[in-house]
Parts: C-alpha cells; structure tokens; sequence
C-alpha cells in the first residue's frame, strides 16, 4: 500500500510543472522545469514500480513492509491477562506486564520464558516500559496512575510501597484507561495511551528525573482516531521519532509522526501480514534494535514480526 501523502505531493509536483511549463510548447519549456519534470519521473518509478525502495533512516518505519516472523507463540504459565510490552536494550530481553495477577515477565526474543517478577500492592498493571539502566515503569489502568521501580537481574518481587508515583485526573471509563505506555529517552518524555471516551495520548515530561512535570496532548486521537476504535498499545521509535499506535479493537497497527500525520499502517487481520488467523485482542507493542516488532495479546499470545525491507541504518546519532 503505498503513503497517501506522497503520492499527492507528487500529483502536486507534475501539475506545477505541467502548469508553468506548458510540456506541450517546447518553446516555453525552460532547463529548471525540465529537471523538476526528470526528478518527479524518477521518483514515480520507485513508486510504482512494483519493488519498494528501502526505507532510509529518519523516514519512516514502514509498517506495510511487516510480515509475522513464526508461528504466533503462547506464553508459559500464563493462562491471560497479558497485557503490555517492552525491550530491555541491555539484556537483549523483553519484558511483558501481567493485569492480574500483576507481575511482569522476562521474555527472550522469541517469546520463551525466562523468570517471573511479582508486582506486590500493583492494581491493574497494562502497560510497561523500560527508561535504561535498572528501571522500569508501568501504568495502572483503572487508578490511572504511573510507577516507576528498578530491578536487576536477581528481583524476583517488586514492592509498592514507597515507590515514585502519579496519578493523573483523565476521566474515562472504569476500565477504559490507561492501557499503554513508551519513552522518548533523549528527550525525557513519557507517551501514555488511553484506551477509550476518550481515546487520547498523553504526553509526560519531567516525570523520570525530575519533580518538575509537564503534561500536554499532541494531538487528539478523537478528533483523528485513524480509523481505531481503541487504543491498547504505544510505541515510540528513537530512529523515526514516530510512534506506533495499537489498537485492539479495530486489529490494526499505525505509524504516525509527532504532529499526529499517519505515515503507514499494518492490518492484523487474518490474511495479512502472513496471518493465518487475526490477532486476538492485542494488547502491547514494543520494537527491538534491529527493527524487529513484537505483540502481545490476552490471553497469552506472543507474535514477532519483521520487516520484508530491514530499516537502512545510513548514519548513526552519534555519528
């Protein structure tokens, strides 16, 4: 499927050359608009083409391009409630949250299960996100409340007590709130998704390494819902600055930019994205370094998908 807003930007780009060049009249016709009309056509054919071009770093994740990587796993000792999901960059390892009973999860890559942590004094954990080094945060949905903690390698119990919080006054239904949650680490900011009336991304700074908190909506997912009845899962990418947006509800996956402008999407519907069968109530969504992406469903379904063109890593930040 290919960007909408590409493809009209280009429309766009043949008409103001067919426009004031007048590509019939050779006589009219001058040097500059003769490159514009080159340049357009080149990059038609990348478009249409039938192969897709690979994605350069800094555009976009491409989301069209993911196909499930193995069969859809079902977690162990875990009968439901599986609800959010993230990567531990240091451990290569995931780490997937439980609502009840609440704990999390070490997790390797392919969804094998490697320790169990229980959450004790947690009420209704759905999302999870690591922020580096030992810590960790997860929201608790009908409190609406985020918590962060560390651990290590050899916790095994996390208590409440005691532990940095804050609840925030969103107003929603009982069980319609806080569902997903993901960090912008260079920047500090906080990303939590809420589930429904309304459906919303709230935007956190200052909550991590500092007292002094701000928070703001980026945009509004009721005014532009993306075609998602819900929102059950957030995920932010440090190579796009985009964030993927998950839904349960409406079976779909969507990229967007940090103005709210969709880049690209993934039906997870049986039939696409090599399904065999649709994606039953996904629930979290995180991505690893190397591009990979990975869901979680209730009640205990692990998915990995990949990208049929691996994201072009043409420069580094630190470059």
């Amino acid at each position: 499927m290919l960007n909408t807003t590409r493809i009209s930007r280009l429309d766009y780009c043949f008409k103001i050359v067919l426009e004031q060049s007048r590509i019939g009249d050779l006589k009219v016709c001058n040097k500059q608009n003769l490159i514009y009309l080159l340049l357009m056509l080149v990059i038609s054919f990348g478009l249409f083409s039938g192969e897709e071009t690979p994605i350069v770093a800094g555009q976009q994740i491409g989301l069209t391009g993911y196909e499930i990587h193995a069969t859809p796993k079902m977690i162990a000792g875990v009968k439901d409630n599986a609800s959010g999901l993230t990567y531990n960059s240091n451990t290569n390892t995931l780490f997937a949250v439980v609502n009840n009973p609440e704990m999390l999860l070490e997790l390797t890559k392919d969804g094998e299960l490697i320790r169990r942590i229980d959450l004790i004094g947690f009420e209704d954990t759905e999302g999870v996100m690591y922020l580096g080094g030992e810590r960790y945060a997860v929201v608790e949905e009908r409190k609406r409340t985020l918590v962060m903690f560390d651990i290590n390698s050899q916790t095994k119990v996390v208590n409440r007590v005691g532990l940095k919080s804050l609840q925030l006054a969103i107003t929603s239904g009982k069980n319609k709130g806080f569902e997903g949650l993901t960090y912008n680490q260079d920047t500090g900011d906080l990303f939590i998704i809420n589930e429904k009336t309304p459906r919303q991304l709230i935007k956190l700074s200052g909550f991590v390494e500092s007292s002094d908190i701000a928070i703001s909506t980026p945009f509004s997912l009721e005014k532009t819902s993306f075609g998602g009845d819900d929102y059950s899962g957030v995920h932010y990418d440090d190579q796009t600055d985009h964030l993927i947006l998950l839904s349960d509800e409406s079976r779909q996956m969507v990229e967007v930019n940090k103005e709210g402008i969709e880049i690209s999407r993934l039906d997870l519907s049986r039939g696409n994205a090599g399904l065999h069968d649709d994606v039953p109530q996904a629930e979290g969504i995180t991505m690893d370094k190397d591009g990979d992406i990975y869901v979680i469903s209730e009640p205990n379904f692990f998915y990995r998908l990949k990208s049929k063109n691996r994201l072009l890593k043409v420069a580094s930040k630190n470059d």
